[in-house]
């Protein structure tokens, strides 16, 4: 059946893969998360506050409503009821948030009274006194060896997952549990769907988890399974299609846009500020006087995802309503095969000169570019390179390894925020504020390993003394929505949006950016070289489904930053949190 929303289901090119990066490409993600994308968000762009509806309990339902769920300051303050609970000691009633120095601090909700009963074994995996989230890792190896520069270690990684859980165990409201973090290595490859489905049976099964944080990053059959387990998986499916993760629903969360808000906002932009207008920004000076004509390069998968086939229809509806000129009314597909990628981007390089094409929609994986630009320029072939977001292919980190005379003249939107030095990010801003000024994490990739961990332990809050999958679910849909500002994406789950359909992934807004080839500073890991991605407008966002009225200046240095020094939108400061390490001087 078809999806009624385009804007939660539309996807502009069939078979457009489920790439997950963030498991075996360590430095790809500690890239993605310091450049901004540290929440855990999505939202759409209605005002609509409507709770989630439905029955829940079972794979593709939509949770359920559910009154045993805590309500937040935000909401009793909006009823007039703010005076009629116990908000405790470290709620700042300013913010409606706990006295965290995080744009997403946790919202404040009534305090459990001392012995109240949270139920027990509400659900699999959840006891009176604890609850079990699964800690899984990729095996050592695949993609990594392509891009190098791995930012930590397994152990390291770990070491500062188990930090970040010790630290919420005592900042969120728990009702008596605890989350007992479980590790838990990969048995196959990131691509190996056996091997995948066995870990998701041993984790539930074995480890009894009523969680999975992460997933293998190249096969969906972990989380497919999970969901079949009733376990919920967060940073599972990232830049999957909307009808993979509707599928799975509620148990399949993810730490990056769908593919199709990402595909779907590029389109917008596509419509309302580049056809019809001349390719002024192709590298090829004979183009800058010619109608711009489209073609998509798309990355290929088999069989294709779950709606695939009613969002091409879509999308090919919206292309057609917007009277888009393609080159091309057929996507250029590859496979993401590291052994052939150089002989098939050869291939497409060719096609793509042959159709005339002024600029380039690339859709794919952020490898795939290493080969392709320098195929096309080895056949002088210089169009426009419109970024779509997918999977950090919009990173300064990645774009070094890309041609630099093809890439000088990519642009497009991004969910990512506009970086930020490490020391005042919000993951090590986090960590030192609770264990001191003289500690640090044990891995570079903190900031992507935050993430999800703090989404689960607000999901586990917001659901109340009655934890299950349904509870979880409904209690982040209620969440006071956070972040919006430039280094700080927006962050709001469920029918908090735009679109009628329930939302389970991050971020829900985005922003414009253009590749400087020419700048010179530190990536999104900190390493200091020539090539930066500059944000317009000083990185002002825009929620999904809107498309600024006014110019939007691509390679205009004025009013754009490749960075901020300090963020424009920090949180508050706060003294230490009543007996941390970093309060009792240790």
């Amino acid at each position: 059946m078809s999806d009624p929303d385009p804007r939660r289901t539309e996807r502009p090119w069939p078979k457009v893969s489920r790439l997950r990066i963030a498991g075996p490409v360590v430095l790809v993600v500690a890239a993605l998360v310091a450049a901004g994308a540290i929440a855990t968000v999505n939202e759409n762009n209605s005002t609509a506050t409507t709770d989630a509806t439905g029955t829940g309990g079972g794979t593709g339902s939509p949770p359920g409503q559910h009154t045993s769920v805590p309500i937040t300051y935000a909401a009793a303050a909006k009823a007039g009821k703010a005076g009629s609970y116990d908000w405790g000691p470290q709620c700042d009633h300013t913010t409606g948030r706990l006295k965290v120095p995080s744009v997403y601090a946790p919202p404040c909700v009534p305090v459990a009274a001392p012995g109240a009963s949270n139920g027990g074994a509400t659900s699999n995996g959840v006891s009176s006194t604890a609850i079990n989230l699964v800690y899984y890792q990729a095996q050592p190896g695949g993609l990594t060896a392509v891009v190098q520069g791995a930012a930590g270690t397994n152990a390291q990684a770990l070491a500062t997952a188990q930090a970040y859980v010790a630290m919420f165990n005592k900042i969120f409201e728990m009702y008596g549990r605890h989350v007992n973090l479980i590790p838990f290595v990969a048995t196959g490859s990131a691509s190996d769907p056996v091997a995948a489905h066995a870990d998701a049976v041993t984790v539930a099964e074995q480890d009894h988890a009523f969680a999975s944080i992460n997933g293998p990053a190249l096969t969906n059959a972990y989380e497919d399974e999970l969901a079949r387990q009733h376990v919920l998986c967060l940073a599972c499916g990232d830049s999957s299609l909307y009808g993979q993760i509707k599928q799975n629903a509620p148990y399949q969360w993810a730490n990056l846009p769908t593919a199709d808000t990402s595909l779907t906002e590029t389109i917008d932009y596509l419509v309302a500020k580049l056809n019809g207008k001349d390719a002024i920004w192709a590298g090829d000076p004979a183009m800058h006087h010619e109608k711009r004509s489209f073609i998509v390069v798309a990355e290929t998968s088999e069989p294709p995802s779950p709606g695939t086939h009613e969002l091409t229809a879509l999308l090919t509806k919206k292309l057609q309503a917007g009277h888009v000129d393609m080159a091309s009314q057929h996507a250029l597909n590859y496979t993401l095969d590291l052994t052939t990628l150089p002989t098939q981007a050869a291939t497409v390089a060719e096609k793509l000169k042959a159709s005339g094409a002024t600029s380039v929609v690339f859709a794919g994986d952020p490898i795939m570019p290493i080969y392709l630009t320098k195929a096309a320029a080895n056949i002088g072939y210089y169009p426009e390179w419109i970024i779509t977001g997918i999977v950090l292919t919009d990173t300064s980190t990645l774009a070094r390894y890309y041609d630099q005379k093809e890439w000088a003249h990519a642009f497009g939107v991004t969910s990512l925020a506009v970086p930020t030095p490490p020391a005042t990010g919000g993951a090590l801003r986090l960590y030192h504020w609770w264990y001191g000024a003289g500690a640090a994490p044990a891995s570079l990739a903190a900031p992507a390993i935050i993430p999800p961990i703090q989404q689960f332990f607000e999901g586990v809050q917001l659901a109340g003394p009655d934890l299950s999958a349904s509870t979880f679910t409904t209690g982040l849909f209620r969440a006071p929505p956070a972040g919006g500002g430039p280094t700080s994406p927006l962050d709001a789950y469920g029918y908090q949006g735009a679109s009628p359909l329930p939302s389970y992934s991050s971020p829900a807004d985005y922003t414009f950016l253009w590749y400087d080839a020419t700048a010179n500073g530190p990536d999104e890991e900190g390493v200091d070289g020539t090539g930066l991605m500059r944000y317009v407008d000083g990185g002002r966002r825009y929620k999904e489904g809107v498309v600024p009225s006014g110019p939007v200046p691509m390679f205009s240095k004025a009013g754009s930053v490749t960075s901020y020094s300090s963020p424009p939108d920090a949180p508050p400061a706060y003294p230490a949190w009543p007996g941390s390490p970093a309060a009792a001087g240790h």
